[in-house]
C-alpha cells in the first residue's frame, strides 16, 4: 500500500495507521485517508456537489489526473484531513443551488426507503432465524418502532414531503466522520438534527435542556417538525448494528447496550415531542406519551 501512495501522489516519508477500517497516510505533519471505493458513481457526485465546499475533506486527483487509484484490485480514494475532530457534528441548512432529484445520493423520500427496509427484514428474518438468539428475541420491538414511524410520515401527508429543505447531511453523525465526504447525502436537513439527538442519547450525553435548545436553535417550520419526530423515532441505531452483525463485521452483544436502555430511550422520545409540542401541535403517539 505504501508503494501505491508513493507512486500515485507522489509523496514521501510515509507512515501508514489503520484505525476502525480506515487506512491513515501521515507524512510531513500532515494526514490523510486511503479509503476502498465501494460506489464510484455516488464518489463522483460528490466530488461534484463539493467543489465550491471546504466543509468536508478534499478528495485529491492522483498523478493520472483521477481520483480513483487501484489497488488489490479495488479501487482507492485519498483524502486530506484538513478539519479535525469534533464532537458538535456540522449542521447547518444550505439550499442546495442544484435539484437533488436524480443523484443517487439523494435519501429524502424516507417513507419509500424505510418501508423497503423494512419488507427486506422480515424477508431476510424467515431464512436467519434461530442464528441469532439476541436479534430473535429484540428485532419486532423495533420493527414496530419503524412501522410506527413510517404511519407518522403517512399520517402527516409525508409520503412525497418538499424538497425545499434538502441539504447536504450526513449518512450518520459520528465525532470522526463528521467532515468525511463519504458520510455525505442529500437529504432533509430534519435528518441531521434528528441524528444528531439520538447520537446524545446512546453516548450519555443527552439533556433535556440541549435538546430544548437545539430543536429551538434549529428553527425548523411548522411543516417539517413531524419530519424531525418521525426521524428520532425511526431506530436506525438498531438497525445498523443488525446489518454488521449480519454482514459479520459485528457481535450481537453490541445489541444488548441499547435493549437495555430502551425505557429511557422511550422516556427521550416523550421529552422530545413535548419541545416540539410547544412550539408546534404534532399527533401523539399513546406509548410515548404515556412513558
Amino acid at each position: 500500500m505504501k508503494n501505491t501512495i508513493r507512486y500515485y501522489y507522489n509523496l514521501d516519508d510515509i507512515y501508514l495507521v489503520k484505525s476502525k477500517g480506515k487506512t491513515y497516510v501521515k507524512t510531513k505533519g500532515e494526514i490523510y485517508l486511503f479509503i476502498p471505493v465501494f460506489n464510484e458513481k455516488e464518489i463522483i457526485e460528490i466530488k461534484e456537489i463539493l467543489k465550491e465546499d471546504r466543509n468536508f475533506y478534499p478528495i485529491i486527483l492522483n498523478n493520472r489526473n483521477s481520483i480513483f487509484t487501484p489497488y488489490n484490485g479495488k479501487n482507492y480514494i485519498l483524502m486530506k484531513k484538513t478539519i479535525y475532530y469534533t464532537d458538535s457534528p456540522y449542521i447547518k441548512y444550505r439550499p442546495l443551488p442544484f435539484s437533488a432529484k436524480n443523484y443517487l445520493l439523494n435519501r429524502s423520500n424516507w417513507y419509500f426507503l424505510w418501508t423497503e427496509k423494512i419488507d427486506y427484514f422480515e424477508y431476510q428474518l424467515n431464512h436467519i432465524y434461530g442464528k441469532y438468539p439476541i436479534i430473535d428475541e429484540s428485532i419486532d420491538y423495533f420493527i414496530g418502532m419503524a412501522e410506527c414511524a413510517i404511519s407518522y410520515l403517512a399520517y402527516h401527508n409525508l409520503i412525497n414531503p418538499s424538497q425545499d429543505s434538502i441539504t447536504i447531511c450526513h449518512r450518520r453523525i459520528r465525532p470522526d466522520d463528521v467532515y468525511n465526504p463519504l458520510n455525505l447525502v442529500l437529504d432533509h436537513k430534519e435528518r441531521d438534527a434528528a441524528e444528531y439527538l439520538k447520537y446524545l442519547f446512546w453516548h450519555g450525553k443527552y439533556t433535556r435542556e440541549n435538546a430544548d435548545k437545539i430543536i429551538e436553535n434549529f428553527n425548523n417550520s411548522t411543516y417539517n417538525y413531524p419530519l424531525l419526530f418521525a426521524r428520532i423515532l425511526y431506530p436506525s441505531f438498531y438497525f445498523d448494528i443488525y446489518e454488521r452483525i449480519i454482514n459479520e463485521r459485528a457481535s450481537e452483544e453490541e445489541l444488548k447496550k441499547i435493549i437495555l436502555r430502551i425505557d429511557k430511550y422511550e422516556i427521550f422520545l416523550k421529552d422530545i415531542y413535548e419541545i416540539i409540542s410547544k412550539t408546534v401541535e404534532i399527533s401523539k403517539i399513546d406509548w410515548i406519551t404515556k412513558a
